[in-house]
């Protein structure tokens, strides 16, 4: 899932940009906050809510855009902060807080569009190479090679991997959404497993190379095989 935030103190601009977002076709799951105050952001980055992507108005109400993104800095440096500005000489100064991109009021939908498309493209690649948890607020970055399998637990996630396990708080659905389809596959309603740390398909069950046995439900059988066929005959150019 994508976790975005407007930190945006003028109503107009926010409705505008809230709306915007809403329209753009997006290939994951997303949670969008918004913020009227810097310093609300700056506390809900700094505790449970870690964001992805966050437009940054430059000129807040008696607070400075690029002081609250320092702020933001000073515990996230993966965050993609946009900087949103009326005028053009405000947005080079985002590049001192490692802007990702910047946006003039008011937004161009074409614009907005490319900015989403780049960053949700950038993000899901970085995902493909390590995998992000979060447990008691602390970001756990899990190489992808590494992972097993994943494993649902009602409300929690148990992930994997060859070193050691882990649970946090997510669902079987929306973690589908965020891999790569063509490495991780659904074969139970509880059970993803990663293709390339499969050693072999077996009526309904998956070998994976640490011996660990995973259920394939009879409905999934064949996709599951079909998958692990493409993905090894792919592996193998």
């Amino acid at each position: 899932m994508l976790k975005i935030a407007i930190c945006e103190d003028e109503e107009v601009h926010k409705k505008i940009l809230v709306d915007l977002i809403g329209r753009y076709p997006f290939k994951m799951d997303y949670l969008l906050t918004t913020f009227q105050y810097g310093y609300e952001l700056v506390e809900a980055s700094n505790k449970a809510m870690k964001f992805d992507i966050i437009f940054l108005d430059m000129r807040l109400d008696n607070e400075d855009g690029i002081d609250i993104a320092n702020e933001i800095r000073k515990t996230d440096q993966i965050a993609r902060i946009i900087i949103t500005t009326s005028l053009i000489e405000y947005a080079v100064l985002g590049y001192s807080v490692n802007a990702s991109d910047f946006l003039l009021k008011p937004y161009p939908e074409e614009k907005l569009f490319l900015v989403l498309e780049k960053l949700e493209n950038d993000i899901k690649h970085s995902r493909s190479s390590f995998h992000e948890i979060e447990i008691n607020n602390e970001k756990i970055f899990l190489e992808s090679d590494q992972i097993l399998y994943f494993e649902s637990l009602g409300r929690k996630i148990k992930v994997a991997t060859f070193e050691a396990e882990y649970e946090y708080y997510y669902t079987i659905s929306a973690l589908e959404k965020e891999l790569d389809s063509l490495r991780f596959v659904l074969c139970h309603r509880s059970y993803i497993i990663n293709l390339k740390n499969v050693k072999s398909i077996k009526t309904k069950t998956a070998v994976l190379k640490n011996g660990v046995m995973i259920p394939i439900s009879p409905k999934r059988n064949q996709k599951v095989y079909d998958a692990f066929t493409r993905y090894m005959a792919g592996s193998r150019e």
